[in-house]
């Protein structure tokens, strides 16, 4: 049983009831929430005031806030909206299905420019997240003058750490910290005391914010227009969000899954997935008409076709493990440095020398102790020079590829990212198929060479 449940039934009265509440966390209570039915959220509703249910929604998912908020009636859920801030208002609004609904509670809401003006912002934009309660200050403010300005707004703001410097035209000019500026003694200007701090342009996507607040250490970012007119500062929490979110999205395509709600249908779930599945079914088809092409024209050669799936798994475990490193370097600092691809590089090719001594080995002494499914002509080279020779071919194969993918799977996603496409939708069954392709092709391709040189073929 949920707390928020228990402490309905124990039928408290209003004072006693906000006693409880105010001993709770607005995060506990809306966790409950979900679970209450919609009586006992009627109840609930009863014993709080709107601001504090303002408070209990925005801990929600903006889906199952909007869901909450569609409870009331629609003067209610304006007066809700106006206890939030801005952003957390068109967050849920967002989500809101009965657009109609949506926009007639706009026109309604006490922000309704500011809510216009943020609603337009793709929901991959750092101004899709950005909040407009900061504290301004003006760089030729005396430090005393400049604390009297922050007292005022610092009720309003959704943070006091950083207090941002404008000039009059509201051009975003640097920033002063809380603490330097409670230590500064009159008379000292603020443009003495002033930092600079990097900014973000709102239709920058979100990702490249969230990698400045972790490379700066940063708890609030200034976010600026094309005009660098301060218009907006992204928190941490708002950071965190989308950084959350992002890893989501990654996850699903790095697992080439559709974004989905796990709340629905089962059906729906699988059609969603469908397409993926059928993209990479489609790309599988001419690697297995390519696989039987060569086969063929080497004569058939048994030996070839029973190493060909080793060709295919090492090369794509190797590539598996070579994207996640790559597309945690770009979540994490937006790129890999120099000395990480030449490392990750070098790695790679160490595995791919193990990896092709040790099958040159076992292919030789598969070749030379059991001699199966090898060309006619092999008898007149001896056995020992007929185990070479696959051994060569099946050894180095696997050292080549091996070695390949590895830029292939860092290079891609890297290579999507310049293209301005989510480096994520270089998936790992994605990938792996076209490097499946490239395996094979590499495979036959040197077989072909090699057995054609020795007039085996």
């Amino acid at each position: 049983m949920t707390n928020g449940k228990k402490l309905l039934e124990e039928k408290l009265n209003k004072k006693e009831f906000q006693k409880r509440i105010d001993e709770m966390h607005a995060y506990d209570i809306a966790e409950d929430l979900l679970e209450l039915t919609l009586e006992e959220r009627d109840i609930l509703y009863h014993y709080l005031t709107n601001e504090q249910i303002a408070e209990i929604i925005t801990y929600l998912d903006p889906e199952d806030a909007a869901e909450i908020l569609e409870e009331f009636d629609k003067e209610r859920q304006t007066e809700i909206f106006d206890e939030m801030t801005v952003d957390d208002v068109v967050d849920i609004l967002q989500e809101y299905e009965d657009e109609e609904l949506r926009d007639e509670i706009i026109e309604t809401l006490e922000e309704v420019e500011d809510v216009k003006e943020f609603i337009k912002y793709d929901d991959h934009l750092v101004g899709a997240y950005m909040s407009n309660e900061y504290v301004y200050i003006y760089p030729n403010m005396d430090v005393k003058e400049a604390t009297t300005s922050m007292i005022k707004q610092a009720g309003e703001a959704e943070s006091i750490n950083l207090l941002f410097v404008i000039d009059e035209a509201d051009n975003y000019l640097g920033a002063v910290n809380f603490k330097t500026l409670v230590k500064a003694r009159s008379p000292k200007l603020i443009e003495e005391i002033m930092i600079t701090i990097p900014t973000v342009e709102d239709e920058l996507p979100i990702t490249e914010a969230v990698y400045d607040m972790k490379n700066y250490e940063l708890y609030e970012l200034p976010v600026v227009n094309s005009e660098n007119k301060l218009i907006g500062i992204l928190t941490l929490d708002d950071a965190i969000d989308a950084a959350a979110e992002e890893a989501e999205e990654d996850f699903a395509k790095l697992a080439a899954l559709p974004t989905s709600d796990t709340q629905q249908p089962w059906i729906k779930t699988a059609i969603q997935r469908l397409p993926w599945l059928i993209v990479l079914m489609v790309l599988f088809i001419p690697l297995m008409s390519f696989s039987e092409l060569m086969i063929a024209g080497l004569g058939g050669i048994a030996i070839l076709a029973f190493f060909q799936p080793l060709m295919l798994s090492s090369p794509g475990n190797v590539s598996t493990q070579t994207l996640a490193v790559a597309l945690k370097a770009i979540a994490n600092e937006g790129g890999m440095k120099k000395k990480d691809v030449f490392k990750e590089f070098i790695s790679s090719l160490i595995t791919a020398c193990f990896l092709g001594a040790i099958t040159f080995i076992i292919s030789f002494l598969f070749v030379y102790i059991l001699g199966l499914g090898l060309p006619e002509g092999a008898s007149e080279l001896g056995r020992l020079e007929t185990a070479v020779i696959f051994a060569v071919i099946i050894g180095g194969s696997l050292t080549i590829i091996v070695s390949a993918v590895s830029l292939l799977a860092m290079g891609i996603p890297h290579l999507l990212k310049k293209l301005k496409i989510d480096p994520a939708i270089a998936s790992g069954p994605f990938i792996t198929t076209l490097i499946d392709l490239f395996a094979t092709f590499v495979y036959f391709g040197l077989a072909t060479l090699i057995l054609k040189g020795v007039g085996l073929i």
